[in-house]
């Protein structure tokens, strides 16, 4: 894989996220990026830690939430 097919793959995977982040929580999308790329798990999903960006965008969609949430408490 090149450099760029990794790019366009991750960028891919983000805005797939975003959408579900929209879809599940009812979300603009400008609150469901702000959300995502504050997020430590994004940060893990793009540098290709744990094989998260190997996870299904709705279970990323949930595990980003759920941080947002605790770090909103």
């Amino acid at each position: 894989m090149t450099e760029e097919s990794k790019l366009a793959f991750q960028a891919s995977k983000s805005a797939n996220i975003i959408k579900s982040l929209c879809a599940l929580y009812g979300l603009s999308l400008q609150e469901a990026a702000d959300i995502y790329y504050q997020s430590d798990t994004s940060e893990l999903i793009e540098e290709g830690i744990a094989d998260l960006h190997c996870r299904s965008d709705k279970y990323l969609a949930t595990v980003i939430w759920e941080e947002h949430q605790e770090s909103h408490k």
